[in-house]
């Protein structure tokens, strides 16, 4: 039996993409790079910016300030601050301003523009001290009216107050949060199938097409992360700290001795060296699997099968390795001073889970559409198994590393969770919600783990709690506090989610839906549990 694509899914799917397409465009010309504002007083107020602005677009929106509240008489004080894009929500010691209450540590905004307009993402571009004086017209009008800092800060929540975002941080970080979540799926795909010929496991045989139909879209993955990774080493954007060579070099007045300590990882040279073996190794693998499966259907025996046994086996043992310093290199050096021996695990259980939430979900809609009669309640119910397993693996991890880091309460350790908890606090502990206490509440029962309509709706509140997971791990380190969910998030979400879901499809579509020639294939289709 082989798959067709029906209009309607062609018609779904790439209308997904094409209206998450248009989300993106509108998004991206629409964002704003968001100035923070802090009232000291009802005289007073500390604006902050962390983004591209050069003199000129500084003096645009003092205009604007000045503009915007024509009842007072504004002053603007630049603050002598100092940061750097690692620890830029700790107190530099040294600081000798009067604001030394803040909790971020800041750039210098009499600095070197030249340094300001390219390194900007790593801390605050400038820092204002902003007094706000009534003027007679305002005092005459109305003395109980609302003060002119609480006005100021209203207009900077609102976005009213703003530069464009022209480093496009925000794009390129909502890029890589996509391009590794899709990734990742497509390689916990490929990670069961290796699994389950290293194991000779007999039950999913009848679901291996469509193991094999969603590590299909890896490439998209691949080319998006490539774009991210290339952009970066050329200075399109400030991702990655340790790729400025101003913080490895000794004589810069931007050198981090921390970083330099890693260098010897952290070089470009040896990353890009990894990068080219985990995608090289990931994509060959993926082919001969693919192709072998074929061959297995057109030669029948055994031979295929052991070899692919044989095959499946070392595939774990290089996943075992580039699993975790994969997630080191991609997600892990956004925040170059902080490190965790768990990350790389955690980071394994997403990956793995998501690749099998994704397939209970074609799993049910080809079975909906009648592609898949062999599939019966007892292979749903494996599958729901697993999602229910990962669940409780991913969870544990999570509460395992974050424990283990809030106990020892170390500096270096302990800035990764404050500013997640201080920042993104809703989505932080949200994310953990929804990803443990749902599959514990829904999933313990046996009914449940066999009901599409369960699976489906629990699965997606999964699926995304998943991809909210990944956000938390790259943005509190690109953006900081100026993260947002809006159209370009939401498009880029749908653009990546249509072509994913198209492309698998038409893997899935090239070849049967069953290994015809699997010597496990009967005891697959009589499985039962």
């Amino acid at each position: 039996m082989e798959y067709t694509i029906s209009d309607k899914a062609k018609k779904v799917t790439l209308g997904v993409a094409v209206v998450g397409l248009v989300l993106l465009v509108i998004g991206f010309f629409s964002q704003k790079d968001f100035v923070y504002a802090e009232k000291v007083n009802d005289h007073a107020v500390t604006i902050t910016y962390n983004g591209k602005a050069d003199i000129d677009q500084q003096n645009k929106l003092k205009d604007k300030i000045k503009e915007k509240l024509g009842g007072y008489e504004i002053e603007f004080h630049e603050s002598n601050h100092h940061s750097s894009h690692a620890n830029h929500q700790e107190v530099d010691a040294s600081h000798t301003e009067t604001d030394t209450e803040h909790t971020t540590l800041h750039a210098s905004a009499n600095g070197d523009h030249g340094h300001e307009v390219d390194h900007a993402h790593h801390g605050p571009t400038f820092v204002w001290d902003v007094h706000l004086n009534h003027s007679a017209v305002v005092e005459n009008h109305d003395n109980h009216a609302e003060s002119g800092a609480d006005k100021l800060v209203a207009m900077v929540n609102d976005g009213d107050i703003a530069f464009a975002d022209k480093g496009n941080r925000r794009f390129w970080s909502n890029l890589l949060v996509n391009g590794f979540f899709f990734f990742g799926i497509a390689l916990g795909a490929l990670f069961y199938l290796a699994l389950h010929y290293a194991t000779e496991s007999g039950w999913g045989v009848v679901l291996l097409r469509i193991f094999e139909g969603i590590m299909s879209a890896m490439p998209i993955g691949i080319a998006v992360l490539l774009i991210v990774f290339i952009a970066g080493t050329f200075g399109g954007h400030h991702i990655y700290t340790w790729m400025d060579p101003e913080y490895t070099d000794p004589n810069s007045s931007h050198f981090d001795p921390i970083i330099y300590g890693k260098r010897a990882y952290l070089n470009l040279p040896f990353f890009w060296i990894r990068v080219v073996a985990y995608f090289t190794t990931f994509y060959l693998f993926l082919r001969w699997f693919k192709n072998k499966s074929r061959q297995e259907d057109k030669e029948g025996g055994t031979e295929s099968h052991f070899k692919m046994y044989r095959r499946g086996a070392l595939f774990l043992v290089f996943f075992a390795v580039f699993s975790s310093t994969m997630a080191w290199d991609f997600i892990m050096s956004i925040d170059t001073h902080w490190f965790s021996t768990l990350f790389g695990w955690y980071v394994f259980s997403g990956i793995w889970l998501s690749g099998m939430i994704m397939v209970m979900m074609i799993t049910l809609y080809l079975r909906k559409s009648g592609y898949l009669p062999f599939v019966n309640e007892s292979h749903i119910h494996d599958v729901g198994k697993w999602m229910f397993a990962l669940s409780f693996l991913w969870s544990y991890l999570w509460f395992s590393q974050f424990m283990l880091i809030w106990y020892s309460n170390i500096p270096e350790e302990v800035i990764y969770f404050t500013q997640r908890i201080e920042n993104y606090q809703l989505l932080f502990f949200g994310t953990f919600i929804v990803n443990f206490f749902f599959p514990m509440v829904f999933f313990m029962s046996r009914d449940t783990k066999r009901s599409a309509g369960y699976l489906i709706v629990i699965g997606l509140l999964i699926f995304i709690g998943h991809w909210f997971d990944v956000f938390n791990m790259v943005m509190p380190g690109t953006l900081f506090d100026q993260w947002e969910l809006g159209l370009l998030e939401l498009g880029m979400f749908m653009l990546f989610l249509g072509t994913f879901v198209y492309t698998v499809l038409r893997a899935i579509s090239k070849a049967p839906l069953l290994q015809k020639n699997h010597p496990y294939l009967e005891e697959s289709k009589h499985h039962e549990f």
